[in-house]
């Protein structure tokens, strides 16, 4: 990310040059997820979901003019994933006093805590509940675990940025759904 040209990123974020800003967004977020599991020791989930957002936002500050010097950018980047790690981890912390572990499902990602039928039976309602193209969206994400954001924007035709944005909110409404669920 040091050898970027930054200001040929920030062209391209005002331009919506999708294809260039599609290599360039995927070159940041692997270089600041390396970072926050690196350098803060953040689990993939955490790291993916903090570079989204140090990304959003830059691109929020770009498109607004707000962010004019490239030379800035590397730093502005770091920082923001960072302080929402940091965030994150205090968010966290708040939430330990809970007794019983195996039922708190992550706003990141309640997919991973899907062990007991109980929990399965509440995504499947969580999941019809759901608008047609957001289950639509989910269900993609569910059959194909790996795959890629330029992937996922292509088979929806949405962009990158809009990938992580969706995914990020209709799991937080999927967790919050799934735990209510399980409270019945």
């Amino acid at each position: 990310m040091h050898n970027m040209d930054y200001k040929k990123f920030i062209e391209t974020i005002q331009s919506g040059s999708t294809r260039e800003l599609s290599h360039l967004y995927d070159e940041i977020f692997k270089v600041l997820c390396g970072y926050l599991r690196t350098h803060m020791r953040a689990n993939n989930l955490d790291a993916e979901e903090c570079a989204q957002h140090a990304l959003t936002k830059t691109f929020e500050r770009i498109q607004k003019n707000a962010i004019r010097e490239p030379e800035n950018l590397y730093s502005y980047l770091l920082q923001s994933a960072k302080n929402r790690y940091l965030r994150i981890l205090k968010e966290n912390k708040r939430n330990n006093y809970q007794d019983n572990m195996e039922y708190y499902v992550s706003s990141e990602e309640p997919l991973d805590f899907l062990s007991s039928d109980q929990e399965q039976r509440a995504l499947d309602v969580c999941l019809e509940k759901l608008p047609d193209e957001s289950r639509a969206f989910m269900e993609y994400w569910l059959e194909h675990p790996d795959a890629q954001a330029a992937d996922v924007a292509a088979a929806f035709g949405i962009s990158v940025n809009n990938v992580w944005i969706r995914k990020h909110r209709i799991i937080k409404k999927l967790s919050e759904c799934i735990q209510k669920k399980i409270q019945e």
